[in-house]
């Protein structure tokens, strides 16, 4: 399929970048380091399922950042060159060029993910530790659809714009906004709607709904219900795991697909 193609192609440019090569060797060696530091601090039973809990905030640190300085220039450098209407002028439609790089990052990205939580989920086993195959599974493919996501706003950026400078801002504005000051955020609200009467303490259903919409948390519920024995969703319906698991993967989608429709009927000289 054309959409290969491009794909392969893209790979072959992208992971000779030295940037990429320590971008993904940033991520690969945090990780380890997590499974290297877990038996050593982490309270025990020492499995990795518990794990999942303790690597969470190294995922979602450093998967965005990774994921959108993938993604952000993708295509938009290839708009300002022109080389993107050379490539569209072969046998590739503009949806293949856009599955094409999205597969090939999201590829790089989770390739990283899952070499750096075997390797981690190995040292957490060895020697001590207990190995929970089937939750340890569904952390990884959760890991990897957590990239999926980031990488997928990257690319989502890279077409919603005309410009390689807009396009890091707009992508450096969502990794600020979602990792950087979203938990500042919460407690802003909390604080002023607490001041106004509105709240006693704690937040209306329809805002904490609303806060927990943000990629991390999604992605944090779903590791707790479905993996993490030692963690809890709570018994709220807009905490579920199942919903939560609905939203992620939505979060995958949406961007992107949104992005292409705008893409798709953009004069791209």
């Amino acid at each position: 399929m054309s959409w290969r193609v491009v794909a392969r192609r893209d790979a072959d440019v992208t992971v000779e970048a030295r940037s990429v090569k320590l971008l993904l060797g940033l991520l690969v060696t945090a990780v380890v380091l997590a499974g290297y530091v877990y038996p050593v601090i982490g309270s025990e039973p020492h499995t990795t399922a518990r794990f999942s809990g303790f690597v969470h905030g190294t995922v979602t640190t450093l998967v965005p950042f990774v994921g959108i300085l993938l993604g952000y220039n993708a295509v938009v450098s290839d708009r300002e060159s022109g080389a993107v209407r050379l490539t569209l002028s072969l046998p590739h439609s503009r949806r293949d060029l856009v599955l094409g790089t999205y597969a090939s990052r999201t590829g790089l990205l989770t390739a990283a993910v899952v070499g750096a939580l075997v390797a981690a989920g190995a040292l957490v086993v060895y020697p001590f530790g207990d190995l929970e195959l089937a939750s340890f599974f569904v952390f990884v493919v959760l890991a990897v659809a957590f990239g999926a996501v980031w990488s997928g706003l990257g690319i989502a950026v890279s077409l919603a714009v005309a410009t390689s400078r807009r396009a890091l801002v707009l992508g450096f504005g969502l990794v600020f906004l979602f990792v950087v000051v979203w938990d500042a955020v919460e407690r802003g609200i909390a604080l002023g709607l607490t001041a106004a009467g509105v709240a006693d303490g704690d937040l209306p259903g329809a805002v904490r709904f609303l806060l927990e919409l943000e990629p991390g948390n999604v992605f944090g519920r779903v590791t707790a219900g479905f993996v993490d024995p030692a963690r809890s969703v709570g018994d709220a319906w807009y905490l579920d795991e199942w919903l939560a698991l609905g939203l992620l993967v939505l979060w995958i989608v949406g961007p992107l697909a949104l992005a292409y429709v705008r893409f798709a009927g953009r004069d791209l000289a």
